[in-house]
């Protein structure tokens, strides 16, 4: 006949394992948590965020208008660059806005995300495969030839969260002694903005 032996566990010793499995408890509840918040990198509550993937052309029916956030400025090259594309490429941002009554008679702007636009460029812009992410490049043929120097990618061609469109170009240098000019410039459907224009000179020799 087999005796059952009563096991006594002193209430000293039992407080202690509880107190140490919940403390292992809460450290790895605290792992899981903290494993859980560094997974995700905070966004920035200042951001705005771009998404052109449902982007629409601006219609005709809408008061929109394109006007320049930031101004041009001109850019003066030394005599070792002449005909090399620009240090840092020309840097431009666009708002679009629709028009809104404020009341009283008075007429404020108010930004438009998620338009489409199509960038407009003039003058002498690099030919280097890094700055043409936008053209099929085959010798010195450039297809679409419109989009030559344009930095930005076209899934970034439209406006962000807070109205605004930004357009890097890479322009090049002109000739030793020379000024030349970049003009930039965008539109959605017929609605045009001002155009842009950088003042470009390459010191003489």
């Amino acid at each position: 006949m087999k005796v059952k032996k009563r096991i006594s566990i002193d209430p000293q010793s039992l407080a202690c394992v509880i107190k140490r499995s919940l403390v292992n408890g809460m450290i790895l509840g605290l792992i899981a948590v903290v494993s859980t918040q560094c997974s995700v990198k905070p966004e920035d509550p200042g951001l705005c965020k771009l998404n052109c993937s449902q982007a629409i052309i601006g219609g005709n029916d809408l008061p929109l208008s394109i006007k320049m956030k930031t101004q041009p400025v001109s850019y003066t090259c030394p005599t070792t660059s002449a005909g090399q594309p620009l240090g840092d490429p020309l840097f431009v941002q666009f708002v679009i806005a629709e028009a809104y009554d404020s009341g009283g008679g008075n007429t404020s702007d108010r930004p438009v995300p998620n338009i489409s636009i199509e960038p407009l460029i003039n003058g002498a812009r690099s030919d280097r495969p890094a700055d043409n992410p936008n053209v099929e490049i085959n010798g010195d043929v450039f297809t679409p030839a419109r989009y030559k120097g344009i930095i930005t990618p076209k899934d970034n061609w439209c406006s962000d969260a807070c109205g605004v469109v930004t357009l890097e170009v890479a322009a090049v240098c002109p000739p030793a002694g020379e000024q030349g000019e970049v003009g930039i410039q965008v539109h959605t459907g017929a609605l045009y903005s001002d155009l842009a224009t950088f003042g470009l000179q390459t010191q003489s020799p």
